[in-house]
């Protein structure tokens, strides 16, 4: 008996032991599961990406994949908000640790009284529980559990995290989640700017997001409001003016539209990366939604001709923020691809690259501003560049060459300058488009042979005037956020590389750029208003299919494209008469600059410039300017048109030393176009004195010594051969110079055809029948040669 009550007496304490480590086990493990019972990020949910401008203006967003409207989480949320908040749903919500004794107490004798549940005694906390469940069943367990993880998210979060996260993630009725979201689609504003009728209305959504909200049950939601607007009333929250005028706003009848001011960026920056976030950016709201008004207006207007799409980027040159980014016109016909974004898609460039071989012949010492560029028949192999007025001028200053965007002049200095070397530089200066070898654009590259993207050439003037005006570039950005401000300023976009211009020669390029009266495309001069001084600049793509403007300041870049986002080339689609207004409306809306480019002192020099040709002075120029421009002017070759002439004693006539004495002869200084630019030339130049001709007597002599045609022979019969492929054949015309470095001018049949210098070889498919080939030198010496075209030859 005693052994059995031994065993028991040890096996009671053995119980009792145990009981203890179980316990204790029991409360670890507990302890354990309670410090962990929160994970790491309370909410998973897909967000919806948001816009926002410089300002925190909403610009757009695009709904969560979930197809919910649910903004990225906030830090805080406004005042009246939480006021409102808390008198509604937790007025102990600072006193409490997660669980309120009271509100629970209360909730048990009001469903007591009401015999079913009408109240759960929830705190704010506890309810950020259950929505970070997911809203589970209501169950006793449930609610325990609620409880627990509302302690531990008092012990982790503060109360301001607290509310900011039952802010973002509660539900606000329809398919809206989160104040800010709900803010915008009930009130169309930030929640920051709402008033105290606002901020009660939405307040008690939460409560039943099911059953009432804008749209749905709208008296009882009435109710609710104004039973909350009197207990704030009551608690002095709001005085009674604010009371009274509260009362007396009407709720939103159902859920707004968002805001879509900048479409084409919000889809450009989903596409980079940015889905699901809340994107601050650099535009500015105000600018963009005026962008926006003047492109629909003009675009209202181009309509009529049946060009539809249009694009616009604003950009600041002290940053290199975007300031408005306008894709397309808005248009609710799929057929007009509004849709499409206009800024970087690749469009054919006309002239617009035009200053950039100007500001690159500067710089490499070939050309002065005002030198003279021939504007003449002109003929590469079988490219034949067209001034679009379908004239020529002979001979054109350089400068007025770029403002009156002459192509003739501008092939030709591109063929001076270097193809391969220019189409380096349009990839330095970041044209992205340009992924085929420089010989697949050809001399065409600066008439529009290569495509560019609107944002790509917005980006290369504006770090030319970046480099002018502060002497770094920065990229364009249009997300305002320090990393991408700081990584912008550190290293160009992937892929492209810095270009440095100097500076006297983008001095000289804007300068060159800010004639305001200029032809338009019909030859007629048309004159454009401008508050302030703009370097600006059109294109117009081969068949009327792409209409440029681009203008610089010193502190804004404008840059406008006009088309049909399929290709169609339309009658009038110009840069002049489509985009060229749309730029000026679009600077009157930017506050004006205050000054001008500085010239850059340092990177020029005082010249001293002949005043008829423009070039460097030689010693027979008599009419003389000194003027500031790059020092590179100085390795211009001097004046060549200015020379010594010899005049017969009375002046009539030119002679030389082979037909007259040389003590019969007066010398004089005589400016001397080459013949075939001097045809031109003298039509719109009045007081340009064309040489005297020779003498009768020396005239033969001078022709036969100058050169002759070694073929066709005068009055000769030839053949054209038939190629293998059945295609007719050229044959191949010669001639020579005394003089190897003179060029000759080729004519048939009084139709310019070409200019060969050194080698005077030129290969012609004239047709069957009487021919006349005339030659004409640098001098103005000619020849004439007669010749015939038989049958082909096989």
């Amino acid at each position: 008996m005693k052994k059995v009550i031994l065993y028991l007496k040890n096996h009671r304490t053995s119980i009792k032991k145990w009981s203890k480590r179980l316990v204790l086990l029991g409360l670890i493990i507990f302890t354990g599961w309670y410090i962990n019972c929160l994970p790491e990020k309370l909410f998973h949910d897909s967000t919806s990406t948001v816009l926002l401008d410089r300002n925190g203006v909403l610009l757009g967003a695009k709904i969560a994949s979930d197809g919910q409207w649910r903004f990225s989480a906030a830090q805080n949320i406004p005042q009246k908000f939480e006021t409102c908040l808390i008198e509604f749903e937790d007025r102990t919500f600072y006193q409490h640790h997660g669980i309120s004794i009271n509100g629970i107490g209360r909730a048990i004798v009001q469903n007591f009284k009401n015999k079913r549940v009408v109240s759960g005694g929830s705190t704010l906390t506890m309810q950020l529980a259950r929505i970070m469940r997911k809203n589970p069943p209501r169950t006793f367990r449930e609610k325990i559990l609620e409880m627990i993880l509302a302690t531990r998210m008092e012990i982790r979060f503060s109360k301001k995290q607290i509310l900011a996260d039952y802010a973002s993630h509660a539900p606000f009725g329809n398919n809206v989640v989160g104040l800010e979201a709900a803010s915008w689609r009930y009130y169309g504003r930030s929640s920051n700017s709402l008033s105290w009728a606002e901020s009660a209305t939405l307040a008690v959504l939460p409560n039943a997001p099911g059953l009432i909200y804008p749209g749905k049950n709208h008296q009882r939601l009435l109710e609710k409001r104004n039973r909350l607007l009197k207990r704030l009333f009551d608690t002095k929250k709001i005085d009674a003016t604010t009371y009274q005028l509260s009362l007396s706003e009407p709720l939103p009848d159902k859920p707004l539209k968002l805001p879509q001011s900048a479409p084409h960026l919000l889809e450009r920056l989903i596409k980079e990366g940015y889905a699901g976030k809340t994107i601050k950016s650099t535009i500015d709201n105000n600018l963009q939604l005026k962008a926006m008004q003047q492109l629909q207006a003009h675009s209202d207007l181009l309509q009529e001709n049946k060009i539809y799409n249009g694009a616009i980027l604003i950009t600041s040159v002290k940053t290199g923020e975007v300031l408005a980014y306008v894709g397309n016109t808005k248009t609710q016909d799929v057929e007009n691809s509004s849709d499409v974004d206009c800024i970087v898609a690749p469009r054919s460039t006309g002239s617009i690259l035009k200053p950039f071989l100007y500001a690159k012949s500067l710089e490499d010492g070939i050309i002065t501003p005002t030198m003279l560029l021939p504007d003449i028949p002109t003929q590469f192999g079988s490219f034949s560049p067209k001034n679009f007025s379908q004239q020529f001028d002979g001979a054109v200053p350089a400068n007025k060459a770029l403002s009156r965007s002459l192509n003739i002049p501008m092939v030709r200095l591109l063929n001076d300058y270097g193809l391969e070397k220019f189409y380096r530089d349009l990839k330095n200066y970041g044209l992205t488009t340009l992924n085929k070898p420089a010989a697949h654009y050809g001399l065409s590259l600066i008439l529009g042979g290569a495509e560019a993207k609107l944002y790509d050439l917005n980006r290369a003037y504006m770090q030319m005037a970046q480099e002018l005006r502060y002497g770094e570039t920065q990229e364009l950005a249009f997300v305002n956020d320090a990393a991408t401000i700081a990584k912008n300023k550190q290293v160009p976009a992937a892929g492209l590389i810095h270009q440095k211009t100097n500076s006297a020669a983008i001095y000289s390029t804007f300068e060159a750029m800010v004639e305001v009266n200029r032809p338009d495309e019909d030859g007629n001069w048309k004159a454009f208003a401008s508050a302030q001084k703009i370097a600006w600049k059109t294109g117009t793509s081969f068949g009327f299919r792409d209409a440029w403007a681009i203008g610089i300041t010193p502190d804004y870049v404008v840059a406008v494209w006009v088309g049909n986002a399929d290709g169609e080339g339309r009658p009038g689609l110009t840069g002049i008469k489509a985009a060229a207004p749309l730029l000026f409306d679009l600077f009157s809306q930017l506050p004006k600059s205050t000054a001008w480019f500085r010239a850059p002192r340092n990177e020029q020099c005082r010249v001293c410039i002949c005043r008829e040709s423009g070039q460097r002075a030689s010693k027979l120029c008599e009419k003389t300017d000194t003027v500031w421009m790059p020092k590179t002017c100085l390795n211009t070759t001097a004046c060549p048109y200015h020379q010594m002439v010899h005049l017969s004693k009375d002046g009539k006539y030119r002679v030389d030393s082979d037909c007259e004495s040389v003590y019969n002869m007066k010398n004089t200084d005589w400016f001397i176009l080459p013949p075939l630019i001097e045809k031109y030339y003298k039509v719109n130049h009045p007081n340009y004195k064309p040489l005297p001709d020779f003498r009768p007597d020396c005239l033969a002599k001078i022709a036969d010594k100058a050169f002759a045609v070694l073929y066709p022979k005068q009055n000769s019969k030839i053949y054209v051969p038939i190629e293998i492929d059945g295609k007719p054949g050229r044959t191949v015309f010669e001639a020579t110079h005394r003089n190897i470095n003179t060029k000759i001018y080729w004519h048939l049949d009084d139709e310019y055809i070409g200019e060969t210098k050194e080698i005077h070889q030129i290969a012609l498919n004239p047709a069957p029948g009487k021919h006349k080939l005339m030659l004409i030198d640098e001098n103005g010496i000619s020849t004439t040669i007669k010749f015939e075209v038989m049958g082909r030859e096989n």
